[in-house]
């Protein structure tokens, strides 16, 4: 499967009392690698948008702690295409190549003037298709 690769360095700050890396930084790291995702398909979220992608689900299995200090590689993959929405699976990697988080998002094309779901363009299929095409296998 190919999987677009982002490598992201673990700060003191996400750690929590127990000293290892808080649930909330590893959903930052998902938002990191569903945010370059985005940009590269021609699909990126920013204030005062008319239309643009919107988070509907996540689901994260946390398989092993991370710690400080550190990095993780998140990887990112499309699962699935669907009419209004993409299915995005990541896995987040430690510095020792152990799968620490595995993680599903469900992303949806979305209108915010009339706060609905509307269909990917075609022009997205395509940009799906062409950026998921460049990545590497792994």
């Amino acid at each position: 499967m190919k999987r677009q690769i982002l490598n992201l360095r673990i700060d003191w700050g996400d750690q929590d009392l127990l000293g290892h890396v808080n649930n909330v930084s590893i959903v930052r790291y998902l938002q990191a690698g569903r945010v370059m995702f985005m940009e590269n398909i021609g699909l990126p979220a920013y204030q005062g948008m008319k239309t643009g992608p919107i988070e509907a689900a996540t689901e994260i299995q946390f398989r092993k702690q991370l710690r400080f200090p550190g990095n993780v590689r998140v990887l990112t993959a499309v699962r699935e295409v669907k009419n209004t929405s993409i299915v995005l699976d990541h896995q987040i990697y430690d510095d020792a190549g152990d799968l620490a988080v595995s993680a599903m998002e469900v992303i949806v094309h979305f209108d915010f003037v009339n706060q609905t779901k509307i269909p990917l363009t075609d022009q997205l299929r395509e940009n799906i298709r062409n950026y998921s095409d460049s990545l590497p296998e792994m």
